[in-house]
């Protein structure tokens, strides 16, 4: 009679739990299991070594899919111990082939589980599985020579694109942490994220803004809280009008006052550009900060 198959391919095999050849060992394993299922902590230890046989028979069909066999058999071990906890002969099916699924069942779940950083479904587990199976098939036979996916996909009744997605989700997860470097450098060293700002400019940046700060600070009072209020360093800006009006000076006094303390900016930021241009600069060549205009009064920037 032809033996069942599973979904991945497997077979089922003739590792029995117990050598049951005459009815006293039925009748013994009966009782065992009912021992333990009684609580009896010896009759359960006595199941459990007499059905490694059969734990390392299943696990070593699922070799090589990212745990090592050893972890393999410990989760078979479970689900030995779930199908001695949860088995009813009342069912019909013997005691083997129901530890056997259970077995099964536990090692795909640590599969699916465990073996890999990044989680993946059952179905894609026993379908990548079967292709593996069927690739290494198909290389013994092939001399050496790699199968290609449309080989393998007729070797295993799936679509061509169902054989190129297992092979991607094949790839190893490696750790940005994970030292790739003989002097020990981890991965995270070499690979650049393409949001993060460059360092070079932030040092800059930070440096330029240090400077200004130490500049505006040299400035007289009202020097200082004209810049302040009018660019807005240190509160949102305003108008000429209405800073002249809160300082109780004229326009044209204010305006004044702000052309200088940017020529003193300008000279303490970038003496060399201030001797060129002279007294006369430009206020719109002053620093580059500075130059924001103000929405309520656009015009009042202007020298």
């Amino acid at each position: 009679m032809k033996r069942p198959t599973s979904p991945a391919g497997e077979r089922g095999h003739e590792t029995r739990l117990e050598p049951a050849s005459t009815a006293r060992d039925a009748v013994r394993s009966r009782r065992l299991l009912r021992a333990a299922q009684r609580g009896d902590r010896a009759a359960r230890d006595q199941l459990v070594t007499s059905g490694l046989g059969l734990v390392r028979s299943v696990a070593s069909h699922y070799r090589d899919l990212g745990l090592p066999l050893d972890d393999l058999v410990q989760e078979g071990a479970i689900g030995l111990l779930d199908a001695i906890d949860h088995y009813d002969p009342g069912r019909g099916a013997s005691f083997e082939t129901y530890a056997r699924f259970r077995v099964r069942r536990a090692i795909r779940n640590a599969l699916t589980d465990k073996a890999r950083l990044i989680r993946l479904p059952k179905q894609v587990v026993e379908r990548r599985r079967a292709i593996e199976r069927a690739e290494a098939r198909l290389a013994a036979t092939a001399a050496g020579r790699q199968p290609t996916p449309a080989e393998i996909a007729d070797a295993t009744g799936l679509p061509v694109g169902s054989v190129l997605e297992a092979r991607t989700v094949s790839m190893a997860t490696v750790s940005l942490d994970e030292p790739v470097l003989p002097e020990g450098s981890p991965l995270s060293g070499l690979v650049a994220d393409p949001r993060a700002a460059d360092p070079e400019l932030i040092a800059l940046e930070h440096e330029r803004t240090r400077q200004l700060t130490a500049a505006v600070a040299d400035l007289s009072d009202r020097q200082r809280r004209i810049v302040s209020c009018r660019w807005g360093l240190s509160e949102p800006p305003v108008s000429n009008g209405a800073l002249a009006a809160r300082l109780e000076l004229s326009p044209r006094r204010t305006q004044t006052i702000g052309r200088d303390a940017l020529y003193e900016l300008r000279k303490a930021l970038d003496p060399a550009r201030s001797r060129r241009a002279g007294s006369s600069a430009r206020h719109d060549a002053a620093v580059p900060a500075l130059q924001t205009p103000s929405p309520a009064n656009p015009r009042a920037h202007r020298t």
